[in-house]
């Protein structure tokens, strides 16, 4: 141990000293892989608890939910409730709920881009018996129609006057109270809205019907099981009317709902940090090769291989400590770019999520830094090893021995295998969760070990690059390719790198290419209304705004309408899993061809004998197929006629016709509305005219509304393409640092060449064309590999996870553009690092 404590004062501090700017450019590397995956974390954990906070209850722990199985809850059921839990100590909670939007008139902005609140009616009595249960502030004192509770962190005061869209309506609401949070008792949290029960009631047009009951049970040794006794009674007496979920099912239900977009954005950034294995590796085998002479000395002196191996380890903890603190700035500044894209995602796809910040998890920073130390010990490790172990003969001298890799660098046949077990592997199908979440970890494997498999493979492509000899026969280039002839274990690792990041980057476009060109194709042939209404507050997946029957009799009697058709939703739980029911015209879809068809209903009028339809994510999750009997809530049965493609909605839905809709779900209310205008009539004119009459509804034009799908189907990738670009970002690197440790062990074989009149920008010419030949070795299998990935990601990880087809695009055009780019920076990278070493002399250490 004294001799390692001595190699590491007298050698590793000295050349910190010496070089330090290649210590900074190490540990900003070890930052970098190990900030991206916290960035990507964090903005993940952000977005989600933004969600979940956004589907959390009023009090603090509620120990059963009573909903409606198809619709509203009567006001009368509550005192059924009552009698049956007799004189036991438990809570009725009855609550109303709508998503409300705060309304600025005249602004319009993007679909997403406006917030999206809750406001929920309860009665104030109730809460505030539930004494340390209730929002803190909450006296009673609100009870006026329209009185509301805001939290203090909406800036505003009693008396003023709060706009907000409820369905189609500009509804003013007075602020009550202002409510303040108490250390120990639950905080309204700032995107909530309480009312008293009866003006809800009134403000949201349900009198008489309560969209849930929260149940909270007074635990104490009298009743030793009451809440278990609770939950049995209200389910004994539900008779099909309503439902009855823990708090833990409606915890896993949020959890269910973005359980594949969590772990698809993990895989992303691991992935990322996979490719940023490579550099790290080659980033640690540099500072080993610039001390081989020390070591040599060393070992001369009769110091033990274990404590030199040590002390290169421990140097490389250090170096993981210090670049995974960096990466925990790197990391949280980046989650602040990146939550309001995942936000965004979340936003369309699941529910409400307006975070806009990330702030540091311990867990994850934790994580992180484990990664950072784990990674640079792993990466140190053989570097050291073979330091450690090589003779000092072959360290000392003019002419030390070039290391080519052991026999496990040099195993192209692994690489190969490795890319048959993922063959093998994109066979198996997904797992499934208990709440009906496909996740395709056995595609995920695949992937993986195509992507080792593929690194190891790249260098059988590195030989064959000495034919470039004999395209142009130069100096420079035979000598700069004849370095190729026997690549070392440095051009197989950069190689390596950049066939990874290539093929990673290669497949995600590919896979973004085909669910553009699908989606093109999809919108094409669905939207064919020339104006499309919905409620200016629908701002979410999550969001509960719906157009009143009124409004739509309204639009059938304009003068500049021909036809006039509803959409009708209703969200319901089916196996313990979130999923919605649509009712639509029948006729109509059939008369304008509006679904895309995966599998084309056997009779043109599905609709008969209660016949249903339903998309690709619904016939996957909960793997029915046509011609199966469903049981909805409420004890209704359709039969499943047709599978249709829907490319907006991965949780599954059922479509009936508008007329049993309204029968079973209380169904007046329309979701979206869509209008054919009449010969001469003017969409544009329409729209704005409609908008000025109705200052609660969003109107668009059919080219408004497609640009603005394709708007959000790109928001949800731009993580993927931050990804992309920091993957072939690191791999040049990579060859830039590889060519770097070459050139340092070939530096005696550069003083030569310059002793024989080759000049500095000669010697940066050979060095451009070696590096040129690994990257156009690293990126033509990049590209032939990344053609499978593609696959894999479009037929097995997106049909697994959304359950949506779709059809193979390649875009030619920005592959051939990824090929030249990454041969020409990394020819231009190894050209920068010739002539650095052109300058360098044969004796230099650093």
């Amino acid at each position: 141990m004294p001799a390692t404590r001595l190699i590491l004062q007298k050698c590793a501090l000295r050349h910190w000293r010496m070089a330090w700017r290649q210590q900074v450019a190490l540990v900003l590397i070890l930052a970098l892989g190990s900030g991206v995956y916290l960035a990507m974390r964090l903005a993940n954990r952000a977005a989600l608890s933004g969600f979940e906070q956004f589907t959390s209850s009023i009090t603090r722990q509620t120990d059963w939910t009573v909903t409606g199985t198809t619709g509203a809850l009567q006001e009368a059921w509550l005192r059924e409730m009552r009698d049956a839990l007799a004189e036991r100590p438990v809570h009725l909670l009855p609550v109303v709920e709508e998503t409300v939007m705060p309304y600025v008139p005249g602004r319009k902005g993007e679909i997403g881009s406006q917030a999206t609140w809750r406001l929920i009616g309860t009665d104030f009595i109730s809460l505030l018996n539930l004494r340390g249960q209730a929002p803190s502030g909450l006296d009673g004192r609100t009870r006026s129609p329209e009185g509301v509770l805001v939290s203090d962190k909406r800036n505003l005061r009693v008396g003023d006057d709060l706009q907000v869209v409820i369905h189609e309506r500009v509804v003013t609401l007075k602020v009550g109270g202002v409510i303040s949070e108490v250390p120990g008792v639950p905080a309204l949290p700032d995107t909530m809205l309480i009312m008293d029960l009866p003006a809800a009631q009134q403000v949201m047009q349900r009198e008489g019907k309560v969209d849930r009951v929260e149940v909270v049970v007074q635990q104490g040794e009298a009743f030793p099981q009451l809440r278990e006794e609770c939950g049995e009674l209200l389910q004994g007496i539900a008779k099909d009317r309503w439902q009855v979920s823990g708090a833990e099912d409606r915890r896993a239900l949020a959890g269910t709902m973005t359980e594949a977009f969590r772990l698809n954005l993990t895989i992303l950034s691991l992935l990322a940090l996979f490719v940023g294995g490579y550099l790290i590796f080659q980033a640690l085998d540099g500072v080993v090769i610039r001390r081989r002479e020390e070591i040599g000395v060393l070992k001369s002196l009769g110091v033990r291989d274990a404590e030199i191996q040590r002390a290169f380890l421990i140097e490389s903890i250090l170096l993981g400590l210090i670049g995974g603190g960096l990466g925990l700035l790197i990391g949280w500044l980046g989650a602040q770019g990146a939550v309001v894209g995942v936000s965004k995602t979340v936003n369309a796809l699941y529910g409400a999520s307006s975070v806009q910040s990330a702030s540091l998890n311990l867990g994850e920073a934790a994580l992180s830094m484990g990664i950072a130390l784990v990674t640079s010990w792993i990466a140190a490790w053989w570097p050291a090893r073979e330091a450690a172990r090589t003779p000092p003969v072959h360290m000392l001298g003019r002419k030390s021995a070039t290391f080519t890799g052991g026999l496990w660098w040099r195993a192209e046949w692994l690489g190969w295998a490795l890319m048959a077990v993922a063959l093998v592997l994109a066979q198996i199908g997904p797992w499934r969760s208990a709440g009906g979440t496909r996740i395709p970890l056995a595609a995920y494997a695949a992937a993986l070990c195509w992507l080792l498999g593929t690194g190891l493979a790249a260098a059988w492509l590195i030989r064959p690059m000495r034919h470039l000899s004999s395209v142009w026969d130069t100096v420079t280039l035979r000598l700069g390719i004849s370095h190729l002839r026997q690549p070392t274990v440095r051009h197989r690792f950069a190689v390596a790198a950049l066939a990874s990041a290539v093929a990673m980057t290669a497949g995600m476009a590919i896979m973004v290419a085909s669910f553009d060109a699908t989606m093109r194709g999809w919108i094409e042939r669905t939207m064919k209304a020339d104006l499309y209404v919905s409620s200016a507050g629908a701002q979410s997946a999550s969001s509960t705004h719906q157009i009143s029957a009124e409004t739509v009799r309204e639009l059938r009697e304009l003068p500049e309408i021909s036809e006039v058709a509803a959409l009708h939703v209703r969200k319901i739980t089916l196996q313990g899993a979130p999923t919605m029911v649509m009712g639509v015209d029948a006729r109509y879809t059939q008369r304008h061809e509006i679904f895309a068809w995966v599998q084309k209903p056997d009779a043109s009028e599905w609709w008969q004998n209660n016949g249903a339809l339903m998309n690709e994510s619904f016939a996957e999750r909960y793997s029915m197929k046509v011609g199966d009997d469903l049981d909805l809530p409420g004890g209704h049965r359709v039969k499943l006629a047709g599978i249709y493609a829907d490319y907006g909605n991965e949780r599954g839905s059922v479509t009936i016709t508008e007329e049993l809709f309204r029968q079973w779900f209380e169904g007046d209310m329309a979701w979206r509305v869509a209008l054919f205008v009449k010969p001469g009539a003017n969409a544009e004119a329409v729209a704005q005219s409609l908008s000025e009459r109705h200052p609660g509804l969003s109107v668009f034009t059919n080219a408004h509304l497609r640009s603005e799908a394709l708007r959000i189907f790109r928001q949800t990738f731009s993580v993927t393409y931050a990804l992309e670009v920091i993957g072939v970002f690191v791999a040049v690197a990579g060859l830039g640092l590889a060519l770097a440790s070459l050139l340092l062990e070939r530096r005696a074989d550069l003083s030569t060449l310059r002793s024989l009149g080759m000049t500095g920008r000669q010697i940066a010419r050979t060095s451009a064309w070696e590096g040129a030949g690994v990257a156009i070795a690293g990126a033509v299998m990049g590209l032939v590999s990344g053609g499978w990935l593609g696959w894999l990601l479009i037929y097995r990880v997106n049909k697994q996870c959304f359950g949506w087809t779709l059809g193979l695009a390649v875009p030619w055009a920005q592959i051939i553009g990824l090929l030249a780019a990454v041969v020409l920076v990394g020819a231009l990278i190894a050209s920068l690092v010739g002539k650095w070493a052109a300058k360098m002399r044969w004796e230099e250490q650093e």
